[in-house]
This record gives structure tokens, C-alpha cells and sequence, in this order.
């Protein structure tokens, strides 16, 4: 994607063929946080504008596989700091304020400390009785095939088990849905499901971060604008969403409104 990714190449078919040449979706990833630094950030925006109208109207699995990928690339943490201000401000520039807001890296804090301080304990019990497990106990529990102690361990909110729970082969979608889901939650934990290539596609998880208060902001703007056109204005309207996550909502169902389903 490096040597053909200049300013005249940046289109969105021209995108979307790259992308789908690459099957891994991680290679994918890191191929568009190479390419975002190429070429100018005016034409890429323009060009991501169209792929997420195209995939919002549109049923085109590519569209949507090239959605997934962009709005992970855009908060990935190896993109620059200087590559996410480029492109931020030639989003804001052109009025384009969905496609600014992808590019977001910070999150208000929306966890009391003292919540947070109790969650990130070195020592937490499997079982309200039982005895407390230190840190290394609890992550070594964590690649465990063994279902009963998955389902003690999915109510660990320590990002470190959880980024464990992730990777464990014999985790369901049903578990990390339940994770997601959890209230209270600490946001470093949610956001590495809303990172991960497998679990971060899944419609109900999707959902699940959306919904819930304690998963960082510029995450959830980036998870919900791979989401369908009649979610997006059930979300808008949905009180208990932040405002900024509501009015992104309302800004692209308005910008799927103006534009021709073709």
C-alpha cells in the first residue's frame, strides 16, 4: 500500500481494492496508519468520508471491511501524533466533523479515582469468600481452558486479565459480551476490546461498548460510526449517551441523508 497510496492514488476504490488484497485485518490496520502519513490529508479525508457514506448506504461487504479498518487505524497508537493533527484539521477545514472526530485520541475521565483505585487492586478473590489472588495469579488463571473459572474470571475488570481473556481460544462471544457490558468498568479494559481485531467486529459487543459509560469516548465515536444508518438515529436520540457521542451519531445519519444511495 506504501508505493501507491500518493495523493492522485488516494481514492476510495482505489482504497478499498488495497484493502481488500490484504486478509489479515491487523496488516490492514497497520497499512493505513502507514499510508495516512502519505500524500495529503485533504484527499484522504475526502476519501474516508466516502467509504463510511458508502458503507452506511450501501451493502458492500468491502465498504464495510475498509470501515472497520480505518476507524482502527485512526486510534491505533502507533499512528503519529502529527499524522492524527493533519488529519483532524483537514476534516474540521472541510466541515467534515465525523471525520475529524475519528481521529480523537483523548477521552474525558468519566471513572471516579477511588472506583477506579478499588478496581485496579493488587489482589482481588475469584469468589466473594474466597482468597484473595494476586495479580500474576489471576493473569496465569486467565489462559485456564477450564469453564468454570472463565466465568469467575470475566468479572475481573483489571485490563491485564481481560487483555488475557481476549486471547484465550476457549473465551466465547457470550463472555466478552458480558465484559463489555459490565458496570462499572475501567476504561483501559474496554478499550482493549474495542481494539481487538477479532472481538471489536462483533455486532453485539459493538453495542455493548457503546453502551456503556465507561468506555472511552473517542472509542466509542470510532465503534459507532461502523454501525448501520437506523442505529445511528436510534443512538442520537438516546439521552443517556454523552452529548458529543450523540450529536457524531446525528452527524452521520444527517450526511447518509444527503447523499444518493448509489
Amino acid at each position: 500500500m506504501t508505493s501507491t497510496c500518493h495523493n492522485v492514488r488516494v481514492g476510495p476504490d482505489h482504497i478499498l481494492l488495497r484493502l481488500k488484497a490484504i486478509r489479515d485485518p491487523r496488516m490492514r490496520v497497520l497499512a493505513l496508519v502507514e499510508a495516512f502519513g502519505q500524500g495529503d490529508p485533504g484527499t484522504w479525508v475526502e476519501a474516508l468520508e466516502a467509504i463510511v457514506t458508502r458503507s452506511h448506504l450501501v451493502d458492500d461487504p468491502d465498504a464495510s471491511m475498509a470501515l472497520e479498518a480505518i476507524t482502527h487505524a485512526a486510534g491505533d497508537a502507533a499512528l503519529p501524533y502529527e499524522t492524527k493533527k493533519d488529519m483532524y484539521v483537514a476534516a474540521t477545514e472541510r466541515g467534515m466533523a465525523a471525520i475529524a472526530r475519528l481521529f480523537l485520541s483523548v477521552s474525558p475521565m468519566v471513572v471516579p479515582d477511588a472506583q477506579l483505585k478499588k478496581q485496579l487492586a493488587p489482589e482481588r478473590p475469584l469468589r466473594p469468600a474466597g482468597r484473595p489472588l494476586t495479580l500474576g495469579e489471576r493473569k496465569a488463571l486467565a489462559r485456564t481452558h477450564r469453564r468454570d473459572q472463565l466465568l469467575l474470571l470475566i468479572r475481573d475488570p483489571h485490563p491485564d486479565v481481560v487483555g488475557i481473556l481476549l486471547e484465550n481460544p476457549h473465551v466465547t462471544e457470550t463472555e466478552i459480551l458480558r465484559i463489555a457490558s459490565t458496570r462499572p468498568a475501567v476504561p483501559a479494559a474496554l478499550a482493549k476490546i474495542a481494539a481487538h481485531p477479532r472481538w471489536s467486529v462483533r455486532h453485539t459487543v459493538k453495542r455493548a461498548l457503546v453502551m456503556n459509560p465507561a468506555t472511552p469516548l473517542a472509542d466509542a465515536i470510532r465503534i459507532v460510526t461502523t454501525l448501520r444508518v437506523a442505529e445511528l438515529a436510534e443512538l442520537a436520540a438516546d439521552p443517556m449517551l454523552p452529548e458529543t457521542l450523540r450529536r457524531h451519531c446525528a452527524d452521520l445519519h444527517a450526511a447518509s441523508q444527503r447523499r444518493p444511495q448509489a
